[in-house]
């Protein structure tokens, strides 16, 4: 892991101290019992973690604090006045503690609520702890006491409803009977005075989710009822008879509490069918791995869910908010929507339910709900953390990479090792045409259901990406503050609604009310639920959810499928198995032509139709047929002959190359190949770009313009040609067509043809027999450079480089 200061910036350090006192005699009682919980290894999480080098440029954490040596420099940290603030707060929920213990015996077993206790207590105390040894001594002391006042209020609102909620508004269910032996503090965003989702683990077996706040689309969307009168729009389609096959969609027990402004949810665990989807070295990614039928049947279950949640403008479906779960008596698992809180808004695309990577977006989404790659990097992780020092000191810093994960809730893999639904396309899109052909069914009863259900219940309005929020408050928190928390971009504001929510450390949070009404901000405790209203200007492309058109169901017809659809292929093009596919056991005809081009028919015997969605990018057409008409013809696409063409010049340069490289580049025959099948291969692309444009994704898809990319940097000949596709390549990127590393590679090929250092660091040269850079422009700034294209730092690119090509000479592209 490097130590520039484009990937970390050092905040403060912890040292051993010199000499033999005992300072944790001059510590007050509760400090005392802090440190020595740290000494004996129970209370690390109350501080950031303890990372090393991870997989991919990540960091991985390698440990908590713990053991006499961190107790020890933890003990000669505190004695110094800047953590007074700390001190204070740690005596101060210490005293609550004891008493909260106290009055709330009936629903809290003993030792729960404890200072020490980090999965209760850990979020507020590291925060405060950095407060403390990084912000200005003010600060630090005005803020550090009001988190304190902030966390006991949160805590007592919540202990308060939980002593009258269990035995009146509970389910009888025996695994949710108390009292509470357990819980645990959400440690990311905060809401309305600093609350957290908390979770808590029964005494009869149960984990229920305490959601302090009032958007409450899980309980108009997931809630599982008995017989009779549906409790939630999935139950009602789970209960209905089946239109063009079987549809069950994921519901779970979550139930209002006595007033409004929180719910409480059934927690949904990790599934049986759990291992390693991922390993390399020492370094192993568990997730749910299922047999070929079991995922047949998850993927279509999924594609359901997909349909349900584009039919309902249901968005912010990133991962962690939707996890693959089992739930008691379930032998398989589902995908669950377990933080459904922005609902009945535009979401003309799929990927803007936030299931999918969004094409154009400006920042690569790793972390979308249907994550298809087993990546390392993880998309949570408190945002400082320490390195340990060859002196045995820790330093703290501010954390820039993104951590390793040993498990994901996301990621689905088979037992053949392919992970995501590309190799289960066709099971996928026929669970969206089930889900859908059935609410398009059921349209009258879903609206009769949402006229009456929908009273009371409100939707969150997220008035800028939650992303923005975090870039304001991280630096605040890690500085000291200032006057005000400032936007990263320069050309966004907050208003004074944001601001006042951002200044108490709160991601903003607004809703709306499903029967209309003026945006609303929600109050912190004590008051339960109050709102103030705001202007909430300007408002997005078809005003703030919910939308009155989603409420009636109007955009459910059998042509409003098509574009999801189309979405849905986009998003897993390179990963599918076959892009011509029959298959007769789920009625699904699919031909794929490009990203963007191609057809799927679902066979429709209970109305004896076929019916046949067809898409380019410009539009999607709708044909129905008889169920026995014969096939029509699918008329050949250019873009699927240049991606096939491509794939195969990538092939033939690869096979010839990867030796020829290996070998010291010393075989002059196989160069002279290289150089007759790179020549080749250019004259036709010059064709294509002078007809259709660059070969980006859209048009042929990842693979394909990764190939394109690859076979110009090596057409070292073709100088002006290269710095025409340049210059198209970065048209490309800038639509989102293209990674803008690609842009990079080439970059620096036509820099250095031309006798100019590199800019990007992505070419090296043998030095002293190893790999090493060749010279770059303004060196110092490289890795800024980097980080806009999207590309890690210098150093792990060169580690992977010499790792990849041990005994070359050159980097081989």
């Amino acid at each position: 892991m490097s130590d520039t200061p484009a990937d970390v910036e050092p905040l403060w350090e912890l040292r051993p101290p010199t000499g033999d006192a005992d300072q944790d005699a001059v510590l007050p009682p509760v400090a005392r019992r802090m440190v020595a919980a740290v000494r004996e290894g129970t209370a690390g999480g109350l501080f950031p973690p303890v990372v090393t080098a991870g997989p991919e440029g990540t960091v991985k954490v390698d440990r908590l604090l713990g053991g006499a040596a961190d107790a020890r420099m933890l003990a000669h940290a505190l004695e110094d006045r800047r953590f007074t603030p700390l001190l204070a707060l740690l005596e101060r929920l210490d005293a609550w503690c004891v008493s909260a213990t106290r009055r709330y015996s009936t629903v809290l077993a003993d030792g729960v609520l404890d200072v020490t206790n980090a999965e209760v207590f850990g979020p507020v105390v590291s925060e405060a702890f950095v407060a403390c040894a990084t912000g200005r001594a003010h600060y630090a002391r005005d803020r550090v006491a009001e988190w304190a006042a902030r966390c006991e209020a949160f805590l007592t609102l919540f202990l308060d409803r939980l002593l009258r909620d269990m035995n009146t508004c509970w389910p009888e269910n025996p695994a949710f009977h108390g009292p509470v032996v357990g819980l645990w503090t959400h440690g990311e965003e905060t809401h309305n005075g600093r609350q957290r989702v908390l979770r808590l683990d029964c005494a009869g077996g149960g984990r229920v989710a305490y959601k302090p706040r009032p958007a409450s689309g899980e309980l108009l969307f997931t809630a599982c009822g008995g017989e009779g009168t549906p409790a939630s729009v999935f139950d009602l389609l789970n209960n209905a008879p089946a239109a063009s096959g079987e549809v069950r969609l994921p519901v779970l027990s979550c139930w209002s509490g006595a007033e409004q402004g929180y719910l409480w949810q059934e927690w949904i665990e990790p599934p049986a069918q759990w291992g390693p989807i991922r390993t390399s070295g020492e370094w192993r990614l568990t997730g749910t791995r299922l047999a070929p039928r079991e995922a047949a049947r998850f993927w279509h279950r999924t594609g359901s869910l997909a349909a349900a949640m584009f039919a309902f403008g249901i968005t912010d479906m990133i991962g962690g908010n939707v996890v693959t779960g089992s739930r008691p008596g379930e032998s398989e698992p589902l995908l669950y929507p377990i933080d459904l809180e922005i609902y009945f808004c535009r979401v003309p695309r799929l990927y803007d339910t936030g299931l999918l990577y969004d094409p154009t977006a400006e920042v690569e989404q790793h972390h979308v709900g249907l994550e298809s790659t087993p990546r390392w990097c993880s998309a949570e992780g408190p945002p400082v953390c320490w390195r340990a020092e060859p002196t045995g000191a820790l330093r703290l810093y501010r954390r820039r990479r993104s951590y390793a994960r040993d498990e994901t809730r996301t990621v689905v893999a088979d037992t053949e090792g392919r992970s995501g639904y590309g190799p289960y396309l066709p099971a996928m899109l026929r669970g969206m045409f089930d889900a859908w052909t059935l609410m398009c069914r059921q349209r009258p009863a879903i609206r009769r259901f949402l006229s009456t259900a929908a009273a009371g219940h409100y939707v969150r309005v997220l008035r800028q990406p939650t992303f923005r929020y975090f870039d304001a408050l991280v630096p605040r928190w890690l500085s000291g503050g200032g006057a005000a928390p400032v936007p990263a971009e320069p050309d966004v504001r907050f208003d004074r609604a944001e601001l006042d929510q951002l200044r108490r450390m709160d991601v903003p949070y607004f809703v709306r009310s499903l029967d209309g009404g003026p945006v609303l901000r929600v109050e912190p405790p004590p008051r339960p639920f109050e709102t103030a209203r705001v202007a909430a200007r300007p408002e997005p492309e078809g005003g703030w959810p919910p939308l009155r058109e989603l409420l009636d169901g109007a955009n459910l017809e059998l042509a409003g499928l098509g574009v999801a659809l189309r979405d849905a292929v986009e998003h897993v093009f390179d990963e599918v198995t076959e892009h011509v596919v029959t298959d007769e056991s789920l009625g699904v005809r699919l031909h794929l032509q490009s990203p963007a081009e191609g057809q799927v028919g679902f066979d429709w015997p209970e109305v004896g139709r076929r019916i046949t969605y067809l898409w380019t990018q410009e539009r999607v057409r709708l044909r129905i047929d008889a169920l026995d008409a014969p096939e029509v013809p699918v008329e050949p696409a250019p873009a699927g002959e240049i991606r096939r063409r491509l794939l195969r010049l990538d092939r033939l340069d690869g096979a010839i190359r990867m030796p020829w490289a290996a070998g010291g580049m010393a075989d002059d025959a196989a160069e002279r190949r290289l150089r007759t099948l790179t020549d080749a291969g250019i004259a036709w692309l010059s064709e294509v770009v002078a007809d259709h444009g660059w070969p980006g994704h859209r048009m042929v898809g990842a693979a394909a313009a990764a190939a394109a990319s690859r076979l110009v940097q090596h057409a070292r000949e073709h100088l002006d040609f290269r710095r025409h596709c340049l210059e198209l390549m970065r048209q490309a990127a800038a639509g989102g067509d293209l990674p803008w590393r690609e842009v990079a590679y080439l970059t620096d090929e036509l820099r250095l043809a031309d006798g100019l250092p590199q800019v990007y660091g992505t070419k090296f040269e043998p030095v002293a027999g190893k790999l090493v850079p060749c010279p770059i422009e303004d060196p110092d700034e490289v890795n800024h450079r980097r980080a806009a294209m999207g590309m890690e730092p210098l150093a792990d690119y060169t580690d992977r480089i010499r790792q990849r090509y041990p005994l070359t000479g050159r980097e081989a592209s």
